[in-house]
């Protein structure tokens, strides 16, 4: 039996630009396949000539190490002329990957500190008895 193709990920960059903020909604799985959407979405904000650029990624349901290195160079595109750049409304684990690869701060995140975990309590008396 032939295996069937994976399908295609999917993601859907909206962009609207009023003034001089760029909206860019970003919807589904932001990820080396789906790059160049968001790509190709930056640079078309980018004609505007905006000083923001607002990202709305509560609806993406997926990011990889590619999609977040695509909004760094969002990021870098907007910064380096001298706008603002905002990651507004990230899910956890988009927080939990920027968190995990030190870029949370570069994309003006703020993550949430986790308490760490208790130790383990360990009876003596159990110990030596076998338990």
């Amino acid at each position: 039996m032939a295996e069937q193709p994976a399908p295609p990920t999917q993601l859907t960059a909206a962009v609207s630009v009023h003034a001089t903020v760029a909206h860019l909604r970003l919807s589904g799985e932001l990820d080396l396949d789906t790059v160049p959407e968001v790509e190709a979405a930056v640079r078309t904000a980018l004609l505007g000539h905006p000083r923001i650029m607002i990202v709305e990624a509560s609806a993406l349901s997926f990011c990889d190490c590619a999609g977040l290195g695509a909004l760094l160079r969002a990021r870098r595109r907007i910064t380096d002329d001298g706008g603002t750049f905002h990651l507004e409304n990230p899910s956890p684990r988009l927080l939990r990957l920027a968190a995990l690869t030190g870029t949370a701060t570069a994309l003006g995140l703020v993550v949430p500190v986790s308490r760490p975990r208790p130790e383990p309590q360990v009876d003596p008396a159990a110990i030596s008895a076998g338990h």
